[in-house]
């Protein structure tokens, strides 16, 4: 890993009641939260009164009772994030979106074109504020994780930066063991009662090995990791593809058995190249047809595992079609579609186990440093 890089994450401030207050400035200042029956999002003067995000309205209520709670209006703050993300693109495209109201991007490439990280920052909410009228929260760190824990350290409206490891793991150490992504309540539960580790610094007692023994491979080498500030995870930019399809609508009705079989088969052919191009495996296939009364059928089947099995999967598409031409065989056809679903792609990885072993090295020896250096100063 490679401190070289500089990752940016961005959090609006209360996203939902803050757009609710933009388009009703009679709300601002009050209490709000936006939820029908649990809170989706609260604002800061209803935080003040301890409503907090998934908590039910009704306690929300009883802790603050001139709550104004607004219904969810996915479409509007859908049309906002939009815009917010258009915006950042033009920064770079080496970014992550990973919900309405927050994302990464990869800086590295660009942020020696500004006079300093600061300037950046401070830039990037200016440009978000005047054009949405909304504000949001930076952090800058080295990998994922420390962009992430530093834009949380001075919402809302703030901003912090973390420029090396040693910088993450000082600020770090003494902090609840909660503040690591992925440590949720039951995580934290047996963390406490297993190996006694309350703040961050008492995982260090640990080795890896001892961690996943206790705790399983994944989330062992997970707190092993972001606790020391390790994170391996890149900026994913490259927009996720959950189906791959064609379909194709024709100026001349399909009428007979033969037509609809060639353009099935041609569909199924393009689509299957795609998926093989891609280097997918799907677990659905789905098959669609339209009438020319314009009635829609769609079909699917589901396999128990992935596959990428042109066999398996043209078996299936054959059977799908078959089983619509039964419904409605008689009418002619206007559309057709293949589409592959459900996709898996390996992309992340474990470590290996050499690769673990030298991290552990690694950390250890420079805990030893720490040690020396500690006794040094003392003496």
């Amino acid at each position: 890993m490679s401190e070289r890089r500089v990752i940016m994450h961005y959090d609006m401030d209360a996203f939902y009641a803050s757009v609710e207050i933009r388009e009703n400035p009679f709300l601002r200042g009050k209490p709000i939260v936006v939820g029908e029956n649990i809170v989706t999002t609260a604002s800061y003067e209803a935080r003040k009164f301890g409503v907090k995000s998934a908590m039910p309205l009704p306690e929300a209520r009883r802790l603050c009772p001139n709550l104004i709670s607004l219904p969810v209006r996915k479409g509007v703050y859908g049309e906002v994030s939009a815009k917010i993300q258009e915006l950042v693109r033009r920064i770079t495209e080496k970014t992550e979106f990973i919900a309405f109201d927050e994302g990464y991007l990869d800086l590295t490439e660009v942020i020696e074109g500004y006079p300093s990280r600061e300037y950046f920052a401070r830039r990037f909410q200016r440009g978000i504020e005047k054009n949405t009228q909304l504000t949001c929260s930076v952090g800058i760190g080295y990998n994922k994780l420390t962009a992430k824990i530093a834009s949380d350290i001075n919402k809302p409206g703030g901003i912090y930066i973390f420029r090396s490891r040693e910088e993450f793991v000082e600020y770090i150490r003494e902090k609840d063991v909660r503040i690591l992504p992925g440590v949720g309540r039951k995580m934290v539960e047996e963390l406490r009662k297993k190996l006694q580790i309350e703040r961050v610094g008492d995982v260090y007692r640990y080795s890896l090995t001892e961690l996943i023994a206790t705790l399983g491979r994944s989330r062992g080498e997970l707190i092993y990791q972001y606790s020391r500030g390790y994170d391996y995870r890149e900026v994913d930019y490259k927009r996720k593809t959950h189906s791959i399809g064609n379909e194709n609508t024709f100026k001349y009705y399909l009428e007979t058995r033969e037509e609809i079989d060639k353009e099935m088969e041609a569909l199924f052919e393009k689509t299957y190249d795609r998926l093989k191009n891609k280097g997918f495996l799907c677990k659905t296939v789905v098959v669609k047809v339209r009438y020319s009364d314009r009635k829609t059928i769609t079909r699917s089947k589901t396999f128990e595992t992935y596959t990428g099995d042109r066999i398996d999967l043209h078996e299936a598409m054959r059977g799908l079609i078959e089983e619509v031409e039964e419904i409605d065989e008689r009418k002619s056809i206007r559309l057709l579609g293949v589409s592959f679903g459900n996709l898996s792609k390996h992309r992340e990885r474990q470590l290996t186990f050499q690769e673990r072993e030298k991290l552990s090295k690694k950390v250890n020896l420079e805990l030893l440093r720490e040690k020396i250096n500690t006794i040094q100063k003392k003496g």
